[in-house]
């Protein structure tokens, strides 16, 4: 696959995210016999429209999102007494709710099922207790592992009498304990071996779910076996669900980052050349698009996959921040009638919802000149 097809996917994905997005609202709604006038994707001069019952469905010529135009949701408009019953601020707090959260919901489900349709297709590649490689070096010194006489095919069994079923494990064991003596059991050819062993120091990743992560820790030297495990349609939903919920976790976290590093952002500006691929580093649409690019021109289609099921779950997040006037804005204002028991004049919010967007404006411009001034480095060569 070419640089553009990976481009052209996550525009196709984006414009389904975007739909998939909406239409949650739109379903959510209607269930609950709220009015839903417009149903667009896109925003700007109208390219096509066609109505349905009392909603016009189109699409309008800047395809960067989508709206639904929900009857009462906009403080200023008149609306006929006889409809008053079916706006929204007529509804019960709980369908409002709903409805809000309907948005973001569709963007799990949506990651979910690539997610399970890649996992069930491809598998899961799995660490395992037998080693790969031998190092003949660990930083400066010579590979603890092959000066002792492990070698690859053996099999760990136990560290210093603890018994190893993971990767995790051993990696556990041997960090902590630099230059002290280690007993490793491993099976060879059918034989179990007493192996003495002793780390040295050296800088390793610490965290395997953060890369950038290093710290001087002990190692001896080995690469541990990959196999790939495969399951049934009922293991791959379930390993998609789980995939989700680390996405959310990480895009929860992502989100963080992003409102706590902006001095980083603007400080970029002023920088020059290519920025250092980490998981800091924030990217816009234009971005994430080249990302995309880049893994589809790899052939890294796993990859491409992923990244767009995670980008996915990524503005799914993005969208419940209790700010306005993002969805959770929306449910942070219905929590706050709630606990006080009054309701909240939209008009009132409207201010506020304003400095957001100002500042989320600001900073997608901030994004688009980094991603075509100082792109990210090509994470796929």
């Amino acid at each position: 696959m070419t640089f553009l097809n990976g481009v052209l996917i996550f525009i196709a994905t984006l414009l389904l995210m975007v739909t998939f997005h909406e239409f949650g609202h739109y379903i959510t709604a209607r269930k609950f016999g709220i009015k839903v006038e417009e149903f667009f994707v896109g925003f700007g001069p109208r390219l096509f429209s066609v109505r349905r019952g009392e909603t016009e469905f189109g699409v309008k010529a800047i395809l960067l999102g989508g709206y639904v135009k929900i009857a009462g949701m906009n403080p200023f408009q008149d609306v006929p007494p006889e409809e008053i019953s079916r706006t929204f601020g007529a509804k019960p707090a709980w369908q409002r709710a709903i409805v809000l959260l309907a948005g973001s919901f569709t963007h799990f489900v949506l990651a979910t099922v690539i997610f399970a349709v890649l996992i069930g297709t491809s598998g899961i590649p799995e660490l395992t207790t037998t080693v790969e490689e031998v190092a003949e070096e660990v930083g400066d010194s010579p590979g603890p592992a092959l000066a002792a006489g492990l070698r690859p095919g053996d099999r760990l069994v136990s560290i210093d009498g603890t018994r190893i079923t993971e990767w995790e494990q051993v990696r556990g064991l041997i960090q902590p304990n630099s230059n002290r003596e280690l007993i490793f059991e491993v099976e060879r050819g059918g034989q179990v071996l007493e192996i003495p062993v002793t780390p040295v120091e050296a800088e390793a990743v610490t965290d395997p779910n953060n890369p950038q992560q290093r710290e001087i820790v002990g190692q001896i030297g080995v690469m541990p076996a990959v196999e790939t495990v495969r399951g049934g349609p009922v293991w791959a939903v379930g390993e998609g669900f789980k995939t989700t919920g680390d996405a959310i976790w990480r895009s929860i976290m992502g989100t963080g980052m992003i409102f706590t590093s902006i001095d980083d952002i603007f400080t970029a500006l002023g920088g020059s050349g290519e920025r250092e691929i980490t998981e800091e580093q924030p990217v816009g649409l234009v971005g994430a698009a080249r990302l995309a690019g880049q893994a589809s021109s790899a052939g890294a289609i796993e990859s491409l996959v992923f990244f767009l099921a995670y980008f996915i779950v990524f503005v799914g997040v993005i969208n419940l921040a209790p700010l306005p006037p993002l969805d959770g804005g929306h449910l942070l204002v219905l929590g706050i009638e709630k606990l006080t028991r009054r309701k909240v004049d939209p008009r009132r919010v409207l201010p506020f919802a304003g400095v957001v967007l100002g500042f989320l404006v600001m900073l997608t411009f901030a994004l688009l000149f980094l991603d075509l001034a100082r792109p990210l480095g090509n994470p796929f060569q």
